[in-house]
C-alpha cells in the first residue's frame, strides 16, 4: 500500500502525544478511541528515516490476502482531493527530512524581495540561479566547502496577490552584506538557522506554504539523502497492542526503549473502522551527547 493508501483507510485519530506542526496528522474531526482497540493478530513493519539528527518511525500492519477485499473496497471511496491532500503532505515531510539531514545552526535562512515591480516567476528563477552562481565562486575564493542549498519561490506575477519572493535555505559562511550586495535587486534578509525539538520543520513548512499543485522548490545537487530502513521485526505485536491500549501515555516510554539514542518529540496513532491495525507515526530527536560523538 502507498503512503495516501494508509492515510485514507486508517482515518480515526487517538490523541497524539507531543504538539502537532500545522497541518500534520489532523484532518479536523477527531472521534473517540473505541473502549477496545482492534490491533490484529498480524505482524507489523517498521520503516525508520533518519535525518540529520531527526528520526521518523511509521509502524503499519503487514496485511494478508484475506484483507485484500476490504482495503480495496475502502480505496474505491477515495476522491482525487484526499489523495492530493496527503501526498503534499508526505511531500512536506520528505522536505522537512531533507533540510535535517543538511543544514544545522552554522546554516542560514535568507529570503530575497524585488523593489519596484516583479519579475514573472520564470524570470526569477534565473535571477536566483545567477545568485547561487555568484555565491558559489565567492565560497570557492574563500576556500569554503562547496554551496548546499534548497531555495522556493513565493507569490505571484499577476499583481494581484502577494509579490514574488524568494526564500533560500543555504550554507553559511558569506557575509549578510555580502549577500545583499550580491543580489542587488531588492532586499536579502539573512537569519541563522534556529531547530527546535521538531528540528526545521516549521521553516519547511513556512516556505513551502504556496506550493499547491505546483512543486516550486529546487535543491543543489551535493545534499545528503536521508537515510531509510524498513524491518519486519523491530516492533512486536504485543508492543503495539501496548502503545494501543494506554495511547499517549506509554508512547514515550516505548519509542525511548525502542530508539535510546533519541528523544520522543510527538506520536501520531491512528485507527481504521474496515480492517484491524493501527497506523503510528513517531517524531524523535537524536540526544546532544550522541550528536557531539557523531
Amino acid at each position: 500500500m502507498s503512503s495516501w493508501e494508509f492515510e485514507v483507510l486508517f482515518d480515526i485519530n487517538a490523541e497524539g502525544s507531543g504538539t502537532l506542526m500545522d497541518g500534520e496528522w489532523a484532518d479536523g474531526y477527531w472521534q473517540d478511541i473505541p473502549s477496545e482497540i482492534r490491533v490484529g493478530k498480524m505482524g507489523y513493519r517498521t520503516r525508520t528515516v533518519k535525518a540529520g539528527p531527526r528520526l521518523e518511525v511509521e509502524i503499519y500492519p503487514i496485511f494478508g490476502r484475506e484483507k485484500t477485499r476490504k482495503t480495496r473496497a475502502a480505496r474505491k471511496n477515495v476522491t482525487p482531493d484526499v489523495v492530493q491532500r496527503c501526498n503534499e503532505e508526505r511531500a512536506k515531510r520528505k522536505l522537512t527530512q531533507l533540510i535535517d539531514a543538511n543544514f544545522d545552526e552554522n546554516d542560514i535562512h535568507l529570503t530575497l524581495t524585488y523593489v519596484g515591480q516583479p519579475p514573472k516567476y520564470e524570470q526569477a528563477q534565473k535571477d536566483v540561479k545567477n545568485f547561487l552562481r555568484v555565491v558559489k565562486r565567492k565560497r570557492q575564493a574563500a576556500g569554503l566547502p562547496p554551496l548546499k542549498y534548497i531555495y522556493t519561490i513565493e507569490g505571484n506575477d499577476d499583481g494581484t496577490r502577494e509579490r514574488i519572493h524568494v526564500h533560500i535555505i543555504m550554507s553559511g559562511g558569506i557575509d549578510r552584506i555580502q549577500l545583499e550586495e550580491i543580489w542587488g535587486k531588492g532586499y536579502a534578509n539573512a537569519d541563522h538557522l534556529q531547530p527546535n525539538e521538531n528540528g526545521l520543520e516549521a521553516l519547511a513548512r513556512y516556505i513551502t506554504k504556496q506550493q499547491r499543485n505546483r512543486r516550486r522548490w529546487a535543491r543543489s545537487k551535493n545534499l545528503k539523502r536521508p537515510k531509510q530502513r524498513t524491518s519486519d521485526t523491530k516492533v512486536s505485536n504485543a508492543r503495539v497492542k501496548r502503545l494501543a491500549m494506554d495511547f499517549p501515555n506509554s508512547a514515550k516510554e516505548i519509542m525511548e526503549k525502542l530508539y535510546p539514542d533519541y528523544t520522543h518529540v510527538r506520536t501520531m496513532m491512528r485507527y481504521s473502522d474496515v480492517v484491524d491495525g493501527a497506523y503510528i507515526r513517531c517524531v524523535m530527536r537524536r540526544k546532544p551527547e550522541r550528536r557531539q560523538r557523531k
